[in-house]
C-alpha cells in the first residue's frame, strides 16, 4: 500500500484549508439567508428550503411517483442531493466533514468549549452507543412522514432553517422547535464535539449508508504507527482510529483530522481499496469540487436557479407556455404591494380581502399574516382565483 508522508507544516496547511473551506461555505450560506429575508433587495436568492440536500430525499418519492416536488422544495434540492451522494462515493460522509455549514457551527462551538473546559468530553459508552441510532430514527420518521403527506414536515424542527430565520418573526412562532434544536446542537457541541451530527442528523444517517461503498477510507499502517493516540483525541466523533487497520465506520465524517494530527510518517493515510493514497488537502479540494461542480454545471444548464422566482416572472412564463400560473412563487418575503403590482389586482381589493392596512402593504407577508389570521395558502389561492377570471 502506498502512503503519503507529510510534515508538520503540511498537516497544518491541510487543517487550515479545510477550515477555510468550511468557513467560506458558512459565510456564503449565511449571506444567502440574510439576503432572502431582507427588505427591498433587488436580487433575492431562493430560501434555505431550496438549498438543502435533505430536501431532495424528502421530495424524492413525490418526484419519482408523480413527477412533482413537494411544497417549498425546488429542483435545486435534488441536484444538491446528487452532489452529496457523489461526495459520499468519494469518501463516505465527506460532505459532513468538508462542506456542511451546520457542522461548521458545531465545530466552532466545540473549539470554544475546549477553551472553556480545557479538554474534550465524551459521553459514556452506555449512553453514546444507543444514542447514535437516534439519527436513523429521525431519518426514517421524517422521510416517511413527508412522503405520506407530501408536505415539508421537518421544516418546523430543522435547526438549519431556524438559523436562516434568526431575524424573522417566524423564529419564535412557526420555527420555535427548530430554534430549540439549534440551541441544543450548539450548546451540546460545547461539551461533546459534533453533538447533532452524532446523535440526530438525518442527512448524516443517510450518508452513512454509503460509507462501505466509498472509494477512499482512513487506513492505518501498524508498522509505522507509534501508538501515540493523537488520532483518537483528534477525532470529533470519537472513533477508535488508533486500534483499527481500516476506519470505515458510518460515523466517520471524513474530516481527516486524525490524519493531520498523526506525527508518524505513513502511519495514517486516506487510501483507496487498491492502496492509492491521497493527501488531506486533496480530499478537501475533491469534495468541494465535486459538490459545487455539480451545482455550477446544473446552473449552466438552466436546471439550478439561485434566484427566487417572482410572481411577475411566473405570470410571464405561464403566459408564454399557455399554462396556469403557479402562485407558489408568492413567498413570505414578498409584500402585498409586490403581489398587487405583479398580478394587476388592485391594492384596495387585497386590503379588503385580507384586512391589511396601507402601511402593512409594504411589509413582508410573513410579518402580517398572523396579525390578520390568514395563511400564505390563502393569499396564493386568492391570487390564483383572480388570475383565472376572464
Amino acid at each position: 500500500m502506498s502512503s503519503i508522508a507529510t510534515d508538520k507544516a503540511t498537516r497544518k496547511r491541510a487543517r487550515a484549508l479545510r477550515l477555510g473551506g468550511l468557513l467560506a461555505v458558512l459565510a456564503i450560506s449565511t449571506a444567502i439567508g440574510l439576503l432572502h429575508g431582507a427588505k427591498g433587495v433587488a436580487w433575492r436568492p431562493v430560501s434555505v428550503d431550496a438549498l438543502c440536500p435533505f430536501g431532495g430525499i424528502e421530495t424524492l418519492w413525490a418526484f419519482i411517483a408523480g413527477g412533482f416536488l413537494i411544497k417549498k422544495i425546488a429542483l435545486s434540492s435534488l441536484i444538491l442531493l446528487v452532489g452529496v451522494v457523489a461526495t459520499a462515493l468519494l469518501m463516505g460522509r465527506s460532505f459532513c466533514g468538508q462542506v456542511c455549514p451546520l457542522g461548521t457551527l458545531q465545530e466552532l462551538s466545540a473549539r470554544t468549549g475546549r477553551k472553556l473546559f480545557g479538554r474534550r468530553l465524551v459521553l459514556p459508552k452506555i449512553l453514546d452507543r444507543p444514542a447514535r441510532y437516534l439519527k436513523y430514527a429521525v431519518l426514517l420518521g421524517f422521510t416517511l412522514w413527508t412522503w405520506a403527506v407530501s408536505d415539508l414536515v421537518i421544516r418546523a424542527y430543522d435547526p438549519w432553517v431556524a438559523y436562516h430565520h434568526l431575524t424573522s418573526p417566524e423564529l419564535l412562532t412557526e420555527l420555535g422547535v427548530g430554534l430549540f434544536v439549534l440551541l441544543v446542537a450548539l450548546l451540546g457541541s460545547l461539551v461533546y464535539d459534533r453533538f447533532f451530527c452524532k446523535y440526530a442528523c438525518p442527512m448524516g444517517a443517510f450518508l452513512g449508508i454509503f460509507t462501505r461503498l466509498s472509494m477512499f477510507r482512513i487506513t492505518r499502517d501498524t508498522d509505522a504507527c507509534v501508538d501515540c493516540g493523537l488520532c483518537d483525541r483528534a477525532c470529533p466523533v470519537n472513533l477508535p482510529v488508533a486500534t483499527q487497520q481500516i476506519t470505515n465506520s458510518s460515523e466517520c465524517i471524513a474530516c481527516s483530522e486524525c490524519v493531520t494530527a498523526c506525527p508518524a510518517p505513513g502511519a495514517l493515510s486516506i487510501a483507496s481499496r487498491s492502496g492509492r493514497a491521497i493527501t488531506a488537502q486533496k480530499l478537501t479540494v475533491l469534495t468541494l469540487a465535486i459538490f459545487f461542480g455539480i451545482a455550477l454545471l446544473s446552473t449552466a444548464l438552466g436546471w439550478f436557479d439561485l434566484q427566487q422566482p417572482t410572481l411577475a416572472s411566473e405570470i410571464n412564463r405561464a403566459a408564454k407556455q399557455g399554462v396556469p400560473v403557479d402562485t407558489n412563487s408568492i413567498k413570505g418575503s414578498a409584500t402585498m404591494r409586490e403581489v398587487s403590482d405583479a398580478s394587476g389586482i388592485p391594492a384596495a381589493d387585497l386590503q379588503s380581502a385580507f384586512g391589511v392596512t396601507e402601511a402593512e402593504m409594504d411589509l413582508p407577508l410573513k410579518e402580517v399574516k398572523n396579525v390578520h389570521g390568514f395563511s400564505m395558502e390563502d393569499v396564493r389561492g386568492y391570487v390564483a382565483a383572480r388570475l383565472d377570471q376572464p
